[in-house]
């Protein structure tokens, strides 16, 4: 008996139900796709908007975060989400990081070997393992704590990793 083919059968002493995908390979299903769709964004230039990425960089630096939040809240009510649909905004962290550590090994005379050690180490152990414990800690507290009440008349809200 194949596994579409099952139903429930009255006459049998064991009911055997219809096959279906549970709920944790429909999240599986769903975060890779989710994964996949980023990876494509990151190889897509065309797809990011690396002019308004750097207009919330300079925002953010300038002093004026009011100006990045405002932006984000205008996504939150048309969007329903939080974060941005393009990775620019971390692409260009990348990029920029790239240049300072490729700056820092120019300017000390490393090797080549002791440059591309110091690039990983930059981008591993100062920006991505960090960014992923306080993403994490962050979304989790959020989430835990900050949620409020919710009426049956709203749609669900969470914070994204």
């Amino acid at each position: 008996m194949s596994a579409t083919s099952r139903k429930t059968s009255a006459s049998t002493p064991l009911a055997i139900p219809i096959a279906s995908p549970s709920s944790l390979d429909h999240h599986r299903q769903f975060s890779s796709h989710r994964y996949t769709a980023m990876a494509s964004r990151l190889t897509d230039l065309g797809q990011m908007d690396v002019q308004a990425a750097l207009d919330q960089m300079r925002s953010l630096l300038s002093g004026r975060p009011q100006i990045v939040y405002k932006t984000a809240y205008y996504r939150k009510q048309t969007k329903n989400h939080w974060a941005r649909d393009d990775p620019a905004f971390s692409a260009l962290q990348v990029g920029f990081l790239v240049v300072a550590a490729l700056a820092y090994s120019v300017a000390f005379r490393t090797t080549i070997m002791g440059g591309l050690s110091f690039l990983l180490y930059s981008l591993l152990w100062n920006w991505l393992v960090p960014g992923i414990i306080v993403a994490t800690i962050g979304r989790e507290l959020a989430n835990r704590h900050l949620a409020g009440t919710q009426s049956s008349t709203h749609v669900k809200q969470s914070v994204e990793w």
